[in-house]
């Protein structure tokens, strides 16, 4: 079985399911004629059902076929998921969650960093501030630059847990970026208060690096609530 064909395969059905194009409790299609309409076999259609399963989306048993399991089920914090669920336009619940999930973790890390950051990992995250800086005066891709800055936050908190749930929270704060980068005013306003975070973290100053921290995910709420609908309806007409 082709590596690129399982792939290709596994993309497209999740894509599929995570648009709505099969509702929550539903069965898929028998697997000959999801081969035949995708032009694969059954056993590549069968392996790329068993990667979904995995993923917490589908879930497939003797009597009832294979059947698209709730989205609470599934894995949010694989950014596989989480990419094909943002395709399509997110729920807004799902990006109010999002901001909670923000503020439990990214402010701790925060903290921690400024406790427990190596001078190598100080700037780094000094480093990032600084390309961060240069997107929003260049213009190139802002939101890719935000999230490496808060991914580099998030490993220099020294947290094992948090370490391994960077690349799927580093998928979760792109989706974020995204709406709330919708403002064009956005960008600007909160590089000041980004650099006071990476200069906090710098000073070992806890205390002005939560603050930071925080305010910057009230911004993007506040950004978000302006800018949601018209985001998503962008996404859906596109």
């Amino acid at each position: 079985m082709s590596s690129s064909f399982h792939a290709s395969t596994v993309d497209w059905l999740g894509c599929w399911i995570a648009a709505g194009q099969v509702k929550p409790g539903e069965t898929l299609k028998v697997e000959a004629d999801l081969g035949e309409q995708l032009g694969v076999s059954r056993t590549v259609i069968r392996e790329a059902i068993k990667t979904l399963v995995a993923k917490g989306m589908l879930e497939v048993g003797p009597k009832v076929g294979t059947r698209v399991l709730p989205v609470r089920r599934w894995n949010l914090f694989d950014p596989q998921v989480v990419g094909w669920l943002s395709r399509s336009g997110l729920p807004e619940n799902f990006v109010d969650d999002l901001l909670d999930l923000r503020r439990t973790i990214e402010p701790m890390a925060v903290r921690w960093a400024c406790e427990r950051a190596t001078v190598e990992q100080v700037q780094a995250v000094l480093q990032a501030y600084n390309a961060l800086e240069r997107a929003v005066d260049s213009g190139v891709d802002y939101n890719r630059a935000d999230q490496f800055f808060h991914e580099c936050i998030l490993a220099a908190s020294h947290n094992q847990f948090i370490e391994q749930m960077v690349p799927a929270l580093g998928a979760l704060l792109a989706v974020s970026f995204e709406v709330s980068a919708a403002d064009p005013d956005e960008l600007r306003r909160t590089l000041p208060i980004h650099k006071d975070m990476a200069e906090a973290i710098a000073a070992r100053d806890a205390a002005r690096g939560v603050w930071a921290c925080m305010t910057l995910i009230d911004n993007a709420d506040l950004a978000i609530k302006r800018f949601y609908p018209k985001v998503m309806a962008d996404k859906k007409a596109g």
